[in-house]
């Protein structure tokens, strides 16, 4: 049994390119597949619903651009980026089902709420 300091676990890039790859892949095919079926009318949504729903990706949109970018190392920053990506996901998730004559705008914000997470920044982290 050795106690010499054992190097932490490394999280390569292209990790983080997969994980929002596939996200992000799966919003829409989730829009083509199941986005067409029948929603409820407007009579039956509540008023404030869309925002609601929203309300998942505006705090994705927080952890992105205050909290991600205090992060120091990949390892501490890869458990935000995963929050950041479920939260912006849910809000599309929510969008499709609930969004109602709303569901096309609500989906697409949650789309370019994705697209902001294209791992671009994740080379600046330490290893």
């Amino acid at each position: 049994m050795s106690f010499a300091k054992q190097t932490p676990p490394q999280l390569p890039v292209p990790v983080w390119w997969i994980l929002w790859a596939g996200i992000t892949g799966g919003l829409v095919l989730v829009y083509v597949l199941l986005g067409h079926a029948a929603t409820p009318t407007p009579a039956e949504l509540p008023e404030f619903l869309p925002y609601l729903i929203a309300t998942p990706l505006l705090l994705s949109c927080v952890v992105r651009w205050l909290v991600l970018p205090r992060m120091t190392s990949r390892l501490k920053a890869f458990p935000i980026f995963i929050v950041g990506l479920a939260l912006a996901e849910g809000s599309g998730q929510l969008g499709i089902f609930l969004g109602g004559p709303d569901r096309d705008t609500l989906v697409a914000l949650a789309f370019v709420g994705l697209l902001q997470y294209a791992p671009l920044f994740a080379h600046r982290f330490q290893a």
